[in-house]
């Protein structure tokens, strides 16, 4: 397991996990943590305050107050990466939320959720990606390495293959040139 990255959903679990695998096969699975609270608790105060960590969380209206201590190192639509401004955490914020992240990238790219046995109305896939099942749900495995070719998946392999590689030793400049392609 991945103890210093840490998506906040199910979901959120199973993409980081299926897109970080496709760049560092040898990775191991993330180490989700339930909600936005509990990942930044975690970063903020908790074993990972003073080594490197990486949060998944989504663009909540109501913002954890650590959050407000990153500045932003770039961002595409759905897709932000925050650091810190003092420790070696970063949180990559994705707008508004994974579901209807999911939902625009597969409708960019005219993939159809019903060839993966997933529905395409949100109200029903947020249903789907609030289950915990949704952690390692093969149907939503598939969808993902069919989607790694957008834009903003690229962008979210490229982040997360780089910060796993390089935890202690990035580049901010490579970061934003990332994020920013």
């Amino acid at each position: 397991m991945e103890f210093d990255i840490l998506p906040e959903c199910y979901v959120d679990t199973n993409v980081v996990a299926t897109m970080l695998a496709l760049e560092v096969p040898s990775a191991g699975m993330p180490n989700h943590c339930m909600g936005c609270n509990k990942v930044c608790g975690s970063m903020s105060s908790g074993k990972l305050s003073d080594s490197f960590a990486l949060g998944i969380i989504d663009n909540d209206k109501m913002e954890h107050s650590y959050v407000q201590e990153f500045g932003v190192v770039g961002a595409k639509e759905h897709i932000q990466l925050l650091k810190h401004k003092c420790r070696r955490h970063f949180i990559i914020r994705i707008n508004p939320a994974m579901d209807k992240f999911i939902l625009d990238v597969a409708e960019r790219q005219g993939v159809r959720m019903s060839d993966y046995g997933l529905p395409g109305r949100l109200k029903d896939f947020t249903k789907l990606t609030k289950d915990a099942n949704a952690k390692d749900d093969a149907n939503m495995k598939r969808l993902f390495k069919k989607l790694k070719g957008d834009v903003e998946m690229k962008t979210l392999r490229l982040v997360l293959a780089y910060l796993y590689n390089n935890k202690y030793s990035y580049d901010l400049d490579v970061l934003k040139n990332i994020v920013n392609q």
